[in-house]
């Protein structure tokens, strides 16, 4: 089992280092700060608790693959860059351990600091209005734990094609800002691109669905859309409004109805399909390419 060796070594390793020590107890803080300042005005404790945590999860969405990708992208880039992958693969080790090794580490890494924001929040709550929603919470943590290892994944997988420190730097953040900030800050949507090109550039006629399943590849979205599944409707977040209209095409359907009168391939259920991709398929590539490359 080399690639656990590879993985208990790389775990001592990054467990010392202060930036992951910082980023675990800024999200403590946030999770215990937000959980403080909750208040049940107008609606029960548990509705209460259930909509921080529904809050929770809209702020890791932006803060987690920052953590995720920080926390991992010089995994094997800096080995590399360092020489030390040298000293991993000589034997037994094969690259398949050094990567499955890496992952297993950094995974390990990220889920922890999720488990203990989690921990924080829930213990403020609890003493606080007394109750524990444990489907809402123990929902968002799964989903959450999810999301984090999307981007463990991603940053394995850019970390394991770079040959240098700085270009591990670039695609980590490169990849941060198409899964994300065109996302959170859509100064050019995505959505709108494309329509553009769909409508003006070839001429096709108006399509919204189209248009929606192209935005939908994101995780970020996907997170979003599968906290639905784990709240209760009042908390759910509606997106893809343009989709679901009713007969005459024009007007919402109603907030509670929108997933019922929405293609299949942008429900609530598919973004769990969008989140097994991202978690899968960077590995697939990144191995492939770390398999093939000169590391001399």
């Amino acid at each position: 089992m080399s690639w656990l060796t590879v993985a208990k070594k790389d775990f001592k390793g990054a467990r010392r280092s202060k930036s992951l020590w910082a980023a675990a107890v800024l999200l403590g803080l946030i999770a215990v700060l937000l959980a403080y300042v909750n208040r049940s005005y107008r609606q029960t404790e548990v509705e209460a608790v259930q909509g921080m945590f529904r809050t929770l999860t809209q702020i890791l969405a932006v803060l987690l693959p920052i953590i995720a990708l920080t926390a991992t992208y010089m995994a094997i880039a800096g080995e590399r860059e360092g020489g030390g992958i040298k000293f991993l693969l000589s034997l037994p080790n094969t690259r398949r351990d050094v990567f499955t090794g890496k992952l297993l580490s950094r995974l390990t890494i990220v889920a922890s600091g999720v488990v203990f924001m989690y921990i924080a929040a829930s213990s403020v709550s609890l003493t606080k209005h007394g109750v524990f929603p444990l489907g809402v919470i123990a929902g968002t943590l799964l989903l959450t734990i999810i999301y984090g290892s999307v981007f463990v994944s991603i940053a394995v997988a850019v970390s394991a094609a770079a040959a240098s420190r700085s270009r591990a730097i670039a695609n980590a953040l490169a990849s941060y800002f198409v899964l994300v900030i065109l996302y959170v800050f859509p100064v050019i949507q995505v959505k709108t691109v494309v329509r553009g090109i769909h409508t003006s550039i070839l001429g096709m006629e108006n399509n919204p669905d189209f248009y929606n399943a192209v935005q939908y590849t994101s995780p970020f979205l996907a997170y979003r859309k599968a906290t639905n599944l784990v709240v209760p409707n009042r908390l759910e977040q509606q997106l893809f409004r343009d989709s679901a209209t009713n007969l005459d095409g024009d007007t919402p359907m109603r907030a509670t109805n929108v997933d019922l009168d929405l293609p299949v391939y942008l429900t609530d259920e598919f973004s769990l399909v969008i989140l097994a991709f991202w978690l899968v398929v960077p590995l697939l590539v990144g191995f492939w390419v770390f398999k093939r490359a000169d590391l001399e």
